[in-house]
């Protein structure tokens, strides 16, 4: 789920290719609306993002973004990435492992975040 300031106040959302867990209750978050399947999974750009909690994360300051995606992709585990580092064109690895929480997403500025997604049906 991401929210976006607006007023003062916040809307969450689920973001695209996700549905929320409960439609009563938008604390609960949001679940994918296609399941994973580890070797065909794509990773789709979300630009403008306040990185999620990092708690369940791992990091890498020398490591260039392909690196990164690539390190990603073979764990089946690794939920998303991103540059640690985004000062001039980027540098470094964070992975993120299991649910991705505290997302918001900003008007102008923020970060790009890769998330793992199911293949586009065909």
């Amino acid at each position: 789920m991401s929210c976006k300031m607006v007023d003062q106040s916040h809307k969450c959302t689920c973001l695209e290719g996700f549905e929320p867990n409960s439609l009563t209750d938008f604390s609960k978050g949001c679940k994918r609306r296609s399941a994973l399947n580890c070797a065909y999974d794509i990773f789709q750009n979300f630009s403008g993002f306040k990185l999620p909690d990092t708690s369940y994360s791992w990091y890498d300051t020398s490591m260039s973004l392909v690196e990164c995606r690539n390190m990603c992709r073979k764990n089946c585990l690794c939920s998303a990435y991103a540059n640690s580092n985004i000062t001039g064109e980027g540098s470094g690895c964070l992975l993120w492992f299991g649910d991705l929480v505290d997302m918001r997403e900003y008007n102008t500025g923020g970060q790009d975040l890769y998330i793992r997604m199911p293949p586009p049906s065909k």
